[in-house]
């Protein structure tokens, strides 16, 4: 191993990194938003609603998408502004809501999807 491989240096400092995180927070925000709408509105459309699943299937599903909700809360404070903290102290913030962010949205959106697929629906019309 070379000595440049074994000292971790950062990228760049830490004022651009915000800027970067900031900017694909932003990235993300629209995704954790668009991602569920195409997933869900042709259910809705076609009259489906969570009272449809069975009440352990809606109690799964509210999980996964209160998942998804934080998640997106989280990569909203990521994507916003450093007003009110100091810039090393907003860089650690933003790094952890985008990290933890992106992964409860994904994760979330997967999760209330996958109990959608596997539950039997009973639409009405």
């Amino acid at each position: 191993m070379t000595d440049r491989a074994q000292t971790l240096e950062p990228v760049d400092s830490i004022e651009s990194e915000t800027r970067r995180i900031m900017s694909s927070s932003t990235i993300w925000v629209a995704a954790g938003v668009v991602a569920p709408i195409l997933g869900l509105a042709p259910l809705v459309s076609a009259g489906w609603s969570p009272a449809a699943l069975q009440p352990f299937a809606a109690l799964l599903w509210w999980l996964g998408a209160a998942s998804a909700g934080i998640g997106l809360a989280l990569l909203i404070w990521a994507a916003c502004p450093v007003l009110g903290f100091p810039l090393e102290e907003a860089y650690k913030q933003k790094v952890f809501c985008c990290r933890v962010g992106i992964a409860m949205n994904v994760a979330g959106i997967a999760f209330a999807g996958l109990v959608i697929l596997v539950t039997p629906l009973a639409l009405t019309r």
